[in-house]
């Protein structure tokens, strides 16, 4: 066990001299006085104690002094904003006291080291960090001894100051000044080690979030951009069916690239400086409900009830049109991003005075998902995404961080009230100033339709996904597992007829789908509501229900990092967005070949029996299972489907689609042949009769079994004795 922990005593000494009024660096140089000081007391407390032993009053008179002064600086030195001053005060007391000591015992010759005092406190003065204090002290210092070298012929040396005390003091002080100096460099070191760890763990920091932004904004990028390149073969290809939402779609894809564009640029432009407001004074109110009626079309499509709760008496003040545009657009658009169907918003504009100073106070509460407590303090920064668990709806995470720097170029604050489960709200509150010039249509006419269209989505009404109710075996079926129902409309045209198509809108839903229908082939996205891609992949590959079922991940996540993980829990291939329409074709025909290729090797019982094979090692365990409980309840005429459906914890459904799978071949078939093949071994082995060999194989009738055996092998059994 350790005895002394220096990072806990370090860690007290900040909590005790913690002031929210001073930088860290500043806390810091505090800390180092602080111990200095303590150092210091400790000494010169030693230092007394052997004057009161030897009766040498100078020094008594010195130490009782000194302690007095710092017992009193020390707290002091702890509370005040001017620990420097408190500090430099307190050791220009001790220059002058330790210069008056050297007076009465003989000035520098039997000095008993009380030069070295002097010379520890202008040291000290040094890690204050005030150059003219630390300049002054060692002026200080140096006019003492200057001066004590110009009165030395006329001091007298006291007859107790032997030359054995003398030496005994000077040699003390030597070193105590010396440790106290090693003591300064040691920690001054070992600061600058930590400090240094610091700041590459904030480098380090920054890159990860500089990599998250590339990822996040090549994910916003990449999605559009598929849709757009998509519909514009599918235009080209078929341009009567999509001449009606091809161009609309198009469109809208464009206006979400165009708005995480501007948003980069508008934050480059806070951060340059370069961003200034265009003020306007009018009604606030008006121009609020202009806003905010904007958006009345997208919350209908979403089910959402958005309410504007403003009365009608007038609001004038100055604002930016355009910028409170962007602010009210991105948490408006974020509610009803975050607020299920048939959910509320409510926005609302109000005065307030705070301080003597009128106020602008604007709402946007909504009774969405809500934002874990834990994340509260991090939604406004650059980058920050609230952890999938809660927002699975993924963003490059720069609209709140927009909107609070918007807020903080006009002067004013936002702050935000959550719950999970309940819901959040948003309150921005600004300054109100009347000395910009009027604007009758109160800054209307100023919000170019760029930035509308660029912050509100162009929307339809949703219309629910079709998907097949009656599985058909003439094509293979592909089930799609991707949130953005225009991707999946786009895939749904290229794929519709080649596959059976089912779909799912995450990843939650595409796993329960591909456990109840067993698909042939799965493709799906990423980053999803609910169940991301990578977490469906790795529980379809942990059942054996699904286990063979090939994956598509098509993502727009094309880091080398996210490929590697896709590719380690199973899945087998790994398509980028945008991705070639032939390209996709090819690697999802492809897989099904290859699937064709193990169910002609594995379609023979001599294939299937062979446990030694590891080329299909997966495929092999589960008929190796199916084998086994054969082999077990063999003589059980009544053994079939249901009772292995029971065993493997499979539906019927799900067994015949899996074995099918693996082998082309039905389930029933198999356990007759499996029988059959048993039957024939005990025989040509002549270790069982006919009669015995049928009952032992699961056979109670003769007649059953010879017509099944002919059928099977073209003669009968009976032949083979």
């Amino acid at each position: 066990m350790k005895l002394f922990n220096g990072k806990k005593l370090i860690a007290r000494i900040d909590l005790l001299l913690a002031d929210p009024r001073l930088e860290p660096e500043a806390l810091l140089r505090k800390r180092w006085t602080w111990l200095y000081m303590i150092v210091n007391f400790i000494g010169l407390t030693c230092m007394t104690s052997l004057g009161f032993v030897w009766e040498i009053w100078p020094i008594l008179w010195f130490g009782y002094a000194l302690m007095i002064t710092q017992i009193v600086a020390i707290p002091l030195f702890r509370i005040t904003k001017r620990f420097d001053l408190v500090l430099n005060i307190s050791y220009g007391i001790i220059v002058i006291l330790a210069f008056a000591v050297m007076l009465q015992i003989g000035g520098l010759t039997t000095s008993m080291g009380f030069v070295f005092i002097g010379m520890n406190c202008a040291m000290g003065s040094v890690l204050a960090g005030n150059i003219r204090w630390t300049i002054g002290m060692f002026g200080l210092y140096c006019s003492t001894i200057i001066l004590l070298g110009i009165l030395q012929p006329y001091l007298v040396t006291p007859d107790y100051i032997t030359p054995e005390v003398n030496s005994f003091y000077f040699v003390t002080d030597a070193v105590w000044v010396n440790a106290c100096i090693l003591f300064l460099v040691i920690l001054f070191m070992k600061d600058k080690s930590r400090y240094e760890k610091s700041e590459a763990e904030k480098l380090r920091k920054i890159d990860e979030a500089k990599t998250q932004l590339y990822t996040n904004v090549s994910h916003e990028f990449r999605t559009p951009l598929t849709i757009i390149s998509g519909i514009a073969d599918q235009m080209e290809q078929h341009k009567e069916k999509w001449l009606q939402n091809g161009p609309y779609k198009i469109k809208a894809q464009s206006q979400i690239l165009l708005r995480l564009v501007n948003q980069m640029l508008d934050i480059s432009k806070i951060e340059a400086g370069s961003m200034h407001l265009n003020l306007i004074h009018g009604d606030i109110k008006k121009f609020a409900r202009y806003v905010v009626g904007t958006f009345n079309s997208l919350a209908e499509c979403r089910h959402i009830d958005l309410r504007i709760n403003i009365n009608n008496e007038s609001l004038y003040a100055d604002y930016d049109p355009e910028k409170l545009m962007h602010v009210f657009g991105n948490l408006i658009s974020n509610s009803i991003k975050f607020t299920s169907r048939g959910g509320k918003i409510d926005v609302s504009v109000f005065g307030n005075n705070r301080r003597g100073q009128d106020m602008l106070c604007i709402s946007v509460r909504d009774s969405g998902k809500g934002i874990p407590k834990e994340s509260i303090s991090y939604i406004f920064d650059r980058f920050y995404q609230v952890p999938d668990e809660y927002d699975q709806i993924q963003g490059t995470g720069l609209g709140l961080a927009l909107t609070k720097e918007l807020v903080k170029l006009m002067k004013g604050e936002i702050t935000v009230k959550s719950t999970v489960g309940v819901g959040t709200e948003f309150i921005i509150t600004l300054p109100v100033t009347k000395e910009a010039r009027k604007k009758n249509d109160h800054g209307v006419s100023m919000i170019h339709s760029d930035t509308i269209n660029s912050i509100v989505p162009i929307h339809k009404r949703d219309g629910e996904q079709k998907t097949n109710s009656h599985i058909s075996i003439e094509k293979p079926i592909l089930l799609i597992v991707e949130d953005n129902k225009d991707v999946v409309e786009y895939l749904i045209t290229i794929l519709k007829d080649y596959y059976i198509l089912e779909v799912a809108f995450n990843g939650k839903i595409g796993l329960e789908k591909a456990l109840k229908i067993i698909p042939d082939i799965i493709l799906t996205d990423v980053m999803m509501p609910q169940m991301d891609g990578f977490e469906m992949v790795r529980n379809l590959k942990n059942d054996i229900r699904t286990d063979h079922i090939p994956v598509i991940i098509l993502t727009a996540k094309g880091d080398f990092h996210s490929k590697l993980s896709g590719l380690e829990i199973g899945a087998d291939h790994y398509l980028i967005k945008p991705f070639s329409e032939k390209e996709l074709l090819l690697k999802l025909s492809n897989l099904l070949k290859a699937r064709h290729k193990m169910q002609k090797r594995l379609g023979s019982l001599k294939m299937l029996s062979h446990h030694g094979n590891m080329h299909y090692k997966d495929e092999m365990l589960f008929i190796s299972k199916i084998n086994t409980l054969l082999e077990e309840k063999m003589e059980n005429e009544d053994f079939g489907i249901k009772d292995i459906c029971s065993h493997l914890n499979m539906s019927r459904p799900q067994l015949y689609r899996k074995f099918s799978a693996l082998t082309d071949n039905s389930i029933g078939k198999y356990i007759r042949t499996y029988r059959l093949h048993r039957a024939k071994s005990m025989i040509e082995s002549q270790s069982k009769n006919v009669t015995e060999a049928a009952i032992d194989s699961g056979f109670k009738n003769l007649s059953h079994f010879s017509t099944s055996f002919r059928e099977e092998f073209g003669y009968s059994p009976s032949e083979l004795l």
